[in-house]
């Protein structure tokens, strides 16, 4: 940590601390980190240190939210089930049976199931279009993109994983399968976390 002082504060098993504070000590943790784990739904580790900015301004807090990275898929996979709960959606369905318009360049055999599972994705794991960030915050640019995007491999045939595209992907999905036609980031808000009182938020250029 350098001239940075950690301040470290927990409810814990004393093992797990140490553990929790060495990832600061050996150099795996740069800034701020926390840690909380259920058994059964009780809560019997609940701990966070460090700082949540580089300038160590910050102290990280037990509510400091940070990225989760791409387990936020299964997250946006959840309301896609929900969606297919509610008769909205079916996995073995065409995506294009919900949204016309991605059935063209070898994409109308692509199911949501293929899409979910990155076996398809419609062959999307990368887009020929250079995406600024005015374009990836404009969902009906990304549309229009992923439409005219030819796949890179024939879906069906074989995986590929889809880092940043599964998120525009599976959004547009949940847009044109909602009957209000929500993204997945305000459908997950409204429909599990919020009733929930949940802190986590989906934004299709995070998942």
């Amino acid at each position: 940590l350098g001239s940075k002082k950690l301040t470290l504060t927990v409810y814990f098993p004393e093992k797990v601390a140490l553990f929790f504070s060495k990832n600061f000590e050996d150099g795996w943790e740069r800034d701020g980190a926390s840690l909380a784990v259920f058994i059964n739904g009780t809560k019997v580790v609940d701990l966070w240190g460090g700082y949540a900015d580089q300038q160590a301004a910050r102290k990280w807090r037990q509510d400091t939210m940070t990225v989760t990275f791409s387990t936020t898929k299964a997250v946006a996979a959840l309301c896609v089930a929900l969606l297919v709960e509610r008769g909205r959606l079916r996995y073995d369905e065409l995506v294009s049976t919900y949204w016309p318009g991605f059935a063209k360049h070898g994409k109308a055999n692509v199911t949501v199931q293929m899409a979910l599972s990155h076996e398809a994705c419609a062959g999307l794991g990368y887009l020929d279009t250079p995406i600024t960030e005015e374009i990836a915050a404009d969902h009906n640019k990304i549309r229009e993109i992923l439409e005219n995007e030819w796949p890179k491999w024939e879906p069906g045939r074989k995986n590929g994983y889809h880092a940043y595209t599964y998120g525009w992907i599976i959004d547009q999905i949940v847009r044109h399968a909602d009957e209000k036609h929500r993204s997945v980031g305000q459908f997950l808000r409204e429909e599990i976390t919020g009733p929930h009182r949940t802190s986590l938020h989906l934004f299709p250029t995070m998942l």
